[in-house]
């Protein structure tokens, strides 16, 4: 077997791999969001949510080694308007990331200071929508992976 259709798939598989983390560590933030706003939900919040972020890395990192070398010419990707479509949930998503990490760092600071913190429930209310709203977004990006992979945008 040729080694430029291993290299290929194993670019994939990772992909694919930091995909599902990614997916994983928004499914546990929505869980921790449905518990009590207490400082162990703090903790765990903190924690997942660098997950998230380390996985986030790692999906645009795969994405762009799979664009560059995975098998395909780097047009079949950029001349695409169904891959920019992709493109653009996947910033949507980044952009909607971004308050709920701040505001996990800052409940974090706050336990480190008040170990009986516990956050406003209408801010946990808050960070709790945003991320619902990642979840529905994150739902929807496979369906331009999958007209891609079918050829449509070509």
């Amino acid at each position: 077997m040729d080694g430029t259709v291993i290299a290929a798939a194993l670019y994939a598989y990772l992909h694919f791999a930091a995909i599902l983390t990614l997916a994983s560590a928004l499914g546990a933030q929505a869980l921790l969001l449905r518990a009590e706003a207490g400082p162990k939900t703090v903790r765990a919040l903190t924690r997942t949510d660098i997950l998230y972020g380390i996985s986030a890395v790692a999906v645009i990192a795969t994405g762009i080694v799979r664009i560059l070398f995975g098998g395909k010419a780097p047009e079949t990707y950029l001349l695409n308007p169904v891959f920019w479509t992709k493109m653009a949930l996947v910033t949507l998503l980044a952009v909607l990331s971004v308050a709920p990490t701040l505001r996990f760092r800052r409940w974090h600071h706050a336990l480190a200071s008040d170990p009986a913190f516990s956050p406003d429930p209408r801010e946990f209310a808050a960070i709790r929508r945003l991320v619902f709203a990642q979840l529905h977004i994150l739902a929807l990006i496979p369906l331009p992976a999958v007209l891609m992979a079918r050829g449509i945008g070509l």
